[in-house]
C-alpha cells in the first residue's frame, strides 16, 4: 500500500485545528463523511463512503496532534506510518480489516481507514443489559474469541502487546455476531494523552506491571480478566484501580454476583493475579481453559459453591457470618458448607455429607400442572443441582428433568433452566432459553438472574407449567 503525505479538501491552515469534518466532506477525493460516530479530544471516528468502491461503508479515524514542534512532527509522521504498516499487515477475523491510511498537512490530522463495524461496543451491551450485567456463557463466549486474538498478537513477530484492552475497545460485528478487537493504539503514537488513560493502558484494567514499563503478553491476560470480571459482575475495576482483585480485601466475584459459578470464578481469579507468574502462561492457555469452561457451562457440568453475601464489602467481614475451613485437598480456605473447593474444585466429603443431610431435612418436587399422570408427571429434585430441558441424545443432553413429553410443541430448550439447592433455600435461573422462564406467572427471569422458590411457586417454561411443592 502506497503512502504519501496526502492532502484531502478539508485542509485547514493551522495543525492545531480540533474542528470536526462535517457531512459531505471529502478526504483524498475519496472519503465522503456521512456522520460522526465517535471519537473524543484526540479525534473522532466517522461513518464514510468509499466513492472508488461503490460507496462502500468505512469508519475513518481521524487523530489530531496538536501538541507537537516542528521537530517532532517528521518523527510523528513516520510513526504513524510504522504503526499503519504493522496494522495491515495483521489478517485475524477479529481485527477489523485496515484499508489505508494517509496524513493530511493541511489539518495537521492523520486518518485510517478502515472496516465498519455495525454492532456496538461491550461497555455499552453491558450499560443496557438486564441488572447491569452479562450472563456467563455469553461472556465465555466473548473471553475465548478476544484470548483467541490476543493469542495471535503475541506470537507475531515482532509480538505484538495490545496494553488497552478493556470493554470499551471491544465490539460485535452486526454482520457476522463476531468479537471485533478496535483502537490498535496508533493514539498512543500520535495524539495528546486522553483522560484516564495511561501512556500503557487504563487504570483498573491494566495490571501493575503497566506502569513500571514492564509490559509482556500476560500483561494483556490480567486485562481480559478484568474486562470479563466487569462483564460478570458489573462492578467496574476503574473504581479501585489495582485494589480491586486483592481478593483477600475485597469481594470475590461469586460474592458480587452468586449466579456464577465456581469455574469462572476460579478463571478469573487466576487471569487477575498480581503476580504475572501466578496468572495464566499464555493467552492461549486461557482461551482453552474458556472453551473447556463453555462446553462444560452447556453441559449442565459445573459446580456453584454456597452463595455469599453480596452485601458484604471484603471477605473478612463475610466470614463474620460463613464458618470458614480448609479444603482437605489443596489447604485453602474455603466456606464450610461449599461442596466444591472454589480453588482447586475437589469434591469436600465433609460438605456434601452436609448436603445430603439438609437434603433429608428438605426434600423437593416438581409437579406437571394438568396432567393425569401424576407418577409420570412428577420430577423428585434429589441432586444439588437439577437440569430442566428437553433430551437431545444427538448433543448427549439428557436434563435431570426430561419435559420432552410435555413439550409437543418443543417450546422449551434443551438446556432451559436449572433448579438448585442452597442450604434450605431452593433457587431457580433461566439458562438463556428461547421462550423464557416465567415464575408465578408475573416475574420472567432474565438469564443466569437466580430467583429462591417457594412452597406453591409455578413455573413456566415456554408452555409447559410446573408446580414446586417442598415435603
Amino acid at each position: 500500500m502506497p503512502y504519501a503525505p496526502r492532502t484531502g479538501s478539508t485542509g485547514g491552515n493551522q495543525r492545531s485545528s480540533a474542528k470536526q469534518l462535517e457531512p459531505g466532506a471529502t478526504l483524498v477525493s475519496r472519503y465522503e463523511i456521512v456522520r460522526r460516530i465517535g471519537g473524543g479530544g484526540m479525534g473522532a471516528v466517522y461513518y464514510a463512503k468509499d466513492r472508488n468502491l461503490g460507496e462502500a461503508p468505512r469508519a475513518v479515524k481521524e487523530m489530531i496532534q496538536s501538541q507537537l514542534d516542528e521537530s517532532q512532527h517528521e518523527k510523528a509522521i513516520a510513526d504513524f506510518k510504522r504503526e499503519s504498516m504493522l496494522l495491515a499487515s495483521l489478517e485475524h477475523p477479529s481485527i477489523p480489516t485496515i484499508y489505508d491510511y494517509f496524513y493530511d498537512n493541511g489539518s495537521g490530522r492523520f486518518y485510517l481507514v478502515m472496516k465498519y463495524i455495525s454492532g456496538g461496543d461491550f461497555l455499552a451491551r453491558l450499560r443496557n443489559a438486564p441488572g447491569g450485567r452479562i450472563d456467563e456463557l455469553t461472556v465465555t463466549d466473548w473471553g475465548a474469541q478476544v484470548a483467541d486474538v490476543l493469542d495471535y498478537l503475541h506470537n507475531r513477530r515482532p509480538q505484538i502487546i495490545y496494553r488497552d484492552l478493556k470493554p470499551a475497545n471491544l465490539m460485535i460485528d452486526g454482520n457476522s455476531g463476531r468479537v471485533m478487537l478496535i483502537d490498535f493504539g496508533i493514539a498512543r503514537w500520535v495524539a495528546p494523552q486522553e483522560k484516564g488513560v495511561t501512556a500503557v493502558g487504563t487504570m483498573g484494567y491494566a495490571p501493575p506491571e503497566l506502569f513500571s514499563g514492564k509490559v509482556e503478553a500476560r500483561s494483556d491476560v490480567y486485562s481480559l480478566g478484568a474486562t470479563m470480571f466487569h462483564l460478570l459482575t458489573g462492578a467496574d475495576p476503574q473504581d479501585n484501580p489495582l485494589l480491586i482483585f486483592d481478593f483477600t480485601k475485597n469481594p470475590r466475584p461469586r460474592q458480587i454476583n452468586p449466579a456464577l459459578s465456581n469455574e469462572i470464578e476460579r478463571i478469573l481469579m487466576r487471569a487477575t493475579e498480581h503476580s504475572t507468574e501466578a496468572r495464566f502462561r499464555s493467552a492461549g492457555e486461557l482461551r482453552e481453559a474458556l472453551v473447556m469452561h463453555m462446553e462444560r457451562l452447556r453441559a449442565g457440568a459445573v459446580s456453584y459453591g454456597a452463595a455469599h453475601d453480596s452485601g458484604h464489602q471484603d471477605v473478612a467481614k463475610t466470614t463474620m457470618s460463613v464458618e470458614m475451613v480448609y479444603c482437605g485437598f489443596c489447604g485453602k480456605t474455603i466456606a464450610a458448607d461449599d461442596v466444591f473447593c472454589a480453588h482447586c474444585g475437589a469434591r469436600q466429603p465433609i460438605a456434601a455429607a452436609s448436603a445430603s443431610v439438609r437434603a433429608a431435612r428438605a426434600t423437593a418436587k416438581l409437579v406437571i400442572a394438568g396432567t393425569t399422570e401424576m407418577e409420570a408427571g412428577t420430577f423428585q429434585l434429589q441432586k444439588e443441582s437439577n437440569l430442566v430441558g428437553r433430551t437431545d441424545p444427538q448433543s448427549n443432553i439428557f436434563p435431570d428433568v426430561d419435559l420432552s413429553r410435555f413439550d409437543p410443541e418443543t417450546k422449551i430448550s434443551r438446556r432451559h433452566a436449572r433448579i438448585w439447592r442452597q442450604g434450605d433455600t431452593f433457587l431457580v435461573e433461566d439458562l438463556g432459553s428461547v421462550n423464557g422462564t416465567v415464575v408465578n406467572d408475573a416475574v420472567k427471569l432474565g438469564p443466569r438472574q437466580p430467583r429462591p422458590l417457594e412452597n406453591g411457586d409455578r413455573i413456566r417454561l415456554g408452555e409447559t407449567t410446573l408446580h414446586f411443592l417442598i415435603g
